[in-house]
């Protein structure tokens, strides 16, 4: 009897079922395929002509403004315009720092990481927008707690800046 128990264990093999593992590498795969659309850019407006720049940083920030020709928008709403702007070294804009605090209020309590370095703002200035206006803003936002500041731009290839390879 101890004999036939002996060859009953050993002929058994062991087996794998694929079709199980087969699944879970499928929802994996959709998975990742569907978390990596999220592509970094921005809402497209129109009216702003991005500058070009060969800049490799990554996009980062809720909050977008938007300094056109014209008007300073925030989420399609005109804050104030730009010949309304104060240009003067150190000075804020008063309409553009009451949407920044209400901003800062609906957002909630700040991180560790929004305490140490501010709240991240992306700003979109049309090529054609003077240097003086966009310090006006970032003047602003640094003065209400959005110290992390990036410039959106259009990527290109250094090359294409310079000019060479062509």
């Amino acid at each position: 009897m101890s004999q036939s128990f002996i060859q009953r264990r050993t002929t058994k093999t062991a087996t794998l079922n694929l079709v199980s593992l087969m699944d879970i590498f499928t929802i994996l795969v959709f998975f990742l395929l569907m978390n990596t659309g999220d592509s970094q850019e921005l809402a497209k407006a129109n009216f702003v002509k991005l500058p070009d720049s060969n800049a490799d940083g990554a996009l980062h920030g809720q909050l977008v403004i938007n300094v056109g020709d014209e008007f300073i928008t925030i989420d399609n709403e005109q804050v104030v315009a730009v010949k309304d702007v104060n240009r003067q070294p150190g000075e804020v804009n008063k309409p553009l720092a009451d949407k920044l605090q209400a901003f800062a209020a609906d957002s909630g309590e700040l991180s560790e990481t929004e305490q140490k370095i501010g709240r991240a703002v992306t700003i979109m200035g049309d090529r054609s927008v003077p240097y003086d206006l966009l310090k006006a803003v970032m003047t602003t936002c640094s003065a209400y707690g959005f110290r992390n500041v990036s410039l959106a731009v259009n990527q290109v290839a250094a090359s294409a800046l310079t000019g060479e390879g062509a």
